[in-house]
């Protein structure tokens, strides 16, 4: 079985990201003598594999719990069930043009429980065979802290904004936007992993030094910006 680090490499990045970030109306403080409503649970499906084991990891300061698994569903029918799960559990569901986008036709749907301050985001990725990978996330808001910057495992170039650092065992990844070409972001990563002493790997954007290996990948995306995500994972000597 693979470990929840890679899922946090890849799903936090791209999505839990944006999710992090969705805003819902003030619940406030509950009434005193007033029972909150029970904590939302993920509708029950059938599962055919676990895909990857669940892990608590950190992304931009939210603890955020993961998990990913393979269902017998189709996707057109979990988009309409999850959809009245989060309804049905008293969650706050943004309107569908709040709703962030995802590529490769997976659909994402997201929502929050105000109370506790728990953003909660399913992505749906079909399969060929009608089946559908699920991506599950839990963004505990409540109990965020400002996300340090100190210790990056590599340097950002100058005009990066948009940062989401994640941290979860055995793995760290750094997610920013800037306005730079494909060829001038790996010539930056190029001369500034190459001083910190990462050797360049048979595959592109794959660096390595005792210990540890670096991926680096790159998407362009709006308004000449370009989508950057860097993976560091420990690797034992």
């Amino acid at each position: 079985m693979k470990r929840a680090g890679r899922v946090a490499g890849v799903l936090l990045p791209l999505v839990l990201g944006l999710s992090a970030r969705a805003q819902a109306p003030d619940a406030g403080a509950p009434d005193a003598g007033v029972q909150a409503a029970p904590r939302f649970a993920w509708p029950r499906l059938q599962v055919l594999a676990h895909v990857e084991s669940s892990d608590i990891v950190e992304a931009g300061g939210i603890p955020v719990a993961l998990r990913a698994v393979h269902v017998k569903e189709h996707i057109r029918d979990l988009v309409q069930r999850f959809a009245d799960a989060f309804r049905d559990g008293g969650l706050y569901v943004p309107p569908g043009k709040e709703q962030a986008q995802y590529a490769n036709n997976a659909v994402m749907l997201t929502a929050l429980d105000p109370s506790r301050r728990i953003t909660y985001t399913v992505v749906m990725m079909p399969q060929q065979d009608g089946t559908t990978t699920l991506y599950l996330g839990e963004a505990n808001h409540a109990l965020a802290r400002p996300p340090e910057a100190a210790g990056d495992f590599a340097p950002l170039p100058p005009q990066a904004h948009g940062v989401l650092r994640v941290n979860a065992e055995g793995s760290r990844t750094l997610t920013f936007q800037v306005p730079l070409t494909g060829p001038q972001v790996e010539a930056f990563y190029a001369d500034a992993l190459g001083r910190a002493g990462w050797k360049r790997g048979d595959e592109p954007g794959l660096y390595s030094r005792p210990g540890a290996e670096l991926r680096l990948t790159h998407q362009p995306g709006k308004d000449g910006q370009r989508g950057v995500v860097l993976i560091h994972q420990s690797r034992a000597r």
